[in-house]
């Protein structure tokens, strides 16, 4: 099975976990800001964080879709750079917040540059 094809929809079950997370930790938070209305965050840590957590969730997904749609048009795995630097990320990610979700990305990562590596050499081959 090839693992690349779904570098796509991995990301997007990643954002998706997190804006579920975001919403079941945050629910009370988040439902205060839409209550408040117009910049409702303003400098409320508690606010940012739920609202920031959520975004970065919905990113996710977004950023999924478009490596899905990539994949599926190309038939090609995603260039390794993507990889290189969601694995930097997750890293840093990992460093700063052990216990966060920053792990999730590193096996998505190494997918990204694997094949990225593999569909390189099989391509020098049949040159």
């Amino acid at each position: 099975m090839k693992l690349w094809k779904y570098s796509g929809v991995f990301l997007m079950i990643t954002g998706i976990l997190h804006v579920a997370i975001a919403i079941l930790e945050g629910k009370e938070t988040l439902v205060a800001i839409l209550k408040d209305g117009f910049d409702s965050i303003g400098s409320d840590v508690l606010r940012n964080q739920a609202f920031w957590f959520l975004i970065c969730g919905v990113i996710i997904i977004f950023w999924g879709q478009t490596l899905h749609f990539y994949i599926k048009k190309t038939r090609t795995p995603l260039p390794s750079s993507l990889g290189w630097s969601l694995l930097i990320i997750s890293l840093v990610g990992c460093f700063f917040v052990p216990v966060s979700g920053f792990w999730l990305f590193i096996p998505q990562a190494l997918i990204m540059i694997l094949a990225s590596r593999n569909s390189k050499a099989i391509n020098s081959e049949q040159k």
